[in-house]
C-alpha cells in the first residue's frame, strides 16, 4: 500500500513513511491511518515475508531479522531522502533491523512495543522466561500441526482470554495459516545476536510506545531500548494494550511522525 494525501504534522512534503505491521497481520493494518497524512507525504505499509497476497511460509523454512528486511531495500534506497519508519511489534523489531543495516536512509522510528525479546535474555529474566514459555507453546503446537491451538494461544496472549474464539470464523482461519511464519518469527526474535551496544549507536529520534495493560514482555523490552538508545523517548499509553494501534488507532495517531499535532517533540 502506498498512500500520498492528509494534514499537515512532522513528516514535511517529500517524506516518506513506512509502516510495518505485527505477526499475523499483513500492511492493510495501516489503512486507517492514511486519512492522517500530510500533504506530499507517502505511506508505505508492505506485507512483511510470508504475508503478501496468497503467499505462506513454507514449512521448516528458517529466518532471521536480516532476511526480514532485504525485501525492504528497494523502499528504503527508492525515498529521496531518509524515511520515517513507523513499526507494531514484530514490525517494530523488524524497523531497528532496518535502522541498524542502513542507518543513513533512516531519519526516526516510531515503534509501538517492538519485541526486541534478545534484550531480555541478561537484563529481564523474569519477562524473558515469560516470553520464551508463550513463545515455546506456540511453537510446539504449530510444529504438532495444531495450527488453531497455536492461533489461540497467539491471539488471546497479545489480547486477551477469549479474544481468538470471539473473531469470525473466516478469521480465525487466516490467523491459523500465519502460524507457521510467527513460530519463525520467535525462533529469529529469541536468537537475535545483536548486543545493546548496536542500538546506542543509532543516533537518531527512537520514539518508544508500550501499553500500560500490555504483556510484561513487551513493556520490558521497549523500556530497556529506552535505556539504550541515545536518541529515546519513551511514552506510557494509559488503558493501552499491546493490539493498540490496531484495535484503536485513535490512540496511536498523535504520536505517529505525521500527526496534524504530534505528541513527540520534533527534533530530527
Amino acid at each position: 500500500m502506498s498512500i500520498p494525501n492528509g494534514v499537515p504534522g512532522d513528516a514535511s512534503s517529500g517524506s516518506t513513511v513506512i509502516a510495518l505491521h505485527s505477526s499475523g497481520a499483513h500492511g492493510g493494518q495501516w489503512r486507517a491511518y492514511a486519512q492522517a497524512l500530510p500533504p506530499g507525504v507517502t505511506l508505505h505499509a508492505p506485507d512483511l515475508l510470508g504475508y503478501g497476497a496468497g503467499s505462506a511460509w513454507p514449512a521448516g523454512a528458517a529466518l532471521t531479522l536480516d532476511d526480514e528486511v532485504e525485501p525492504l531495500a528497494p523502499l528504503l534506497h527508492g525515498a529521496s531522502q531518509p524515511v520515517h519508519l513507523v513499526g507494531h511489534s514484530y514490525g517494530g523489531a523488524v524497523a531497528l533491523q532496518v535502522a541498524l543495516r542502513w542507518p543513513q536512509r533512516v531519519r526516526s522510528l516510531t515503534l509501538y512495543e517492538p519485541v526486541r525479546f534478545g534484550l531480555l535474555r541478561r537484563s529481564a529474566r523474569t519477562e524473558w522466561r515469560e516470553i520464551r514459555s508463550v513463545g515455546g507453546e506456540i511453537v510446539r503446537h504449530v510444529l504438532a500441526g495444531a495450527h488453531a491451538r497455536a492461533a489461540e494461544r497467539f491471539v488471546d496472549y497479545w489480547g486477551s482470554a477469549g479474544s481468538f474464539t470471539a473473531l469470525p470464523a473466516v478469521a480465525q482461519q487466516r490467523i491459523a495459516l500465519r502460524m507457521e511464519k510467527v513460530r519463525c518469527e520467535f525462533d529469529a526474535l529469541f536468537a537475535d545476536p545483536v548486543p545493546p551496544a548496536a542500538f546506542a549507536a543509532l543516533r537518531k529520534p527512537v520514539r518508544l510506545l508500550v501499553g500500560t495493560r500490555s504483556p510484561a514482555p513487551a513493556r520490558r523490552a521497549a523500556e530497556v531500548l529506552a535505556t539504550v538508545c541515545a536518541g529515546a523517548s519513551l511514552a506510557r499509553l494509559p488503558g493501552a494494550g499491546h493490539l493498540a494501534p490496531m484495535h484503536d488507532p485513535s490512540r496511536v495517531l498523535p504520536w505517529l511522525p505525521f500527526a496534524a499535532a504530534p505528541c513527540w517533540p520534533l527534533a530530527a
